[in-house]
């Protein structure tokens, strides 16, 4: 999932916290992020959201002629930043702290397999630029 655009009224108030970086076996690093806040009293949503950032280079776009390359980039820019997001609503606040590390604690096992394989940056590349030539031909 790729976030894009402004943000929504509701996170512009929001506090982001990075929690942690952890490095992935791929060579790419796995951020953090509390983007929780309170709704009601002492109930809050509690948000942690998993970024990896993807330099567009050539490592991780294998056996693509040069001009695709540069085609790759120009359409799809510098950077892909994958993002996954976990969301809880209405916790109280004194669970908030030991929600956050559960949540996190399951991404971490999740993150080593799935974002820290070795194919997961070249896949997530191709499948973007899939989409981007659909979208293109959609508006022709």
């Amino acid at each position: 999932m790729e976030t894009s655009g402004a943000p929504l009224a509701s996170e512009t108030t929001v506090a982001k916290r990075l929690r942690a970086r952890h490095p992935l076996g791929n060579g790419l690093t796995l951020e953090v992020w509390d983007l929780s806040r309170p709704v009601a009293g002492d109930r809050c949503q509690v948000v942690l959201e998993a970024r990896v950032n993807i330099r567009l280079e050539a490592i991780y776009l294998p056996g693509e002629p040069a001009s695709q390359k540069a085609e790759i980039i120009a359409a799809l820019g510098p950077e892909l930043v994958y993002t996954r997001r976990e969301e809880r609503n209405f916790i109280a606040a004194k669970h908030v702290p030991s929600l956050l590390k559960e949540m996190e604690t399951r991404l971490l096992v999740l993150a080593a397999a799935y974002l820290g394989h070795p194919d997961f940056a070249p896949r997530l590349i191709h499948k973007k630029y899939q989409e981007y030539q659909e979208k293109q031909r959609w508006q022709r």
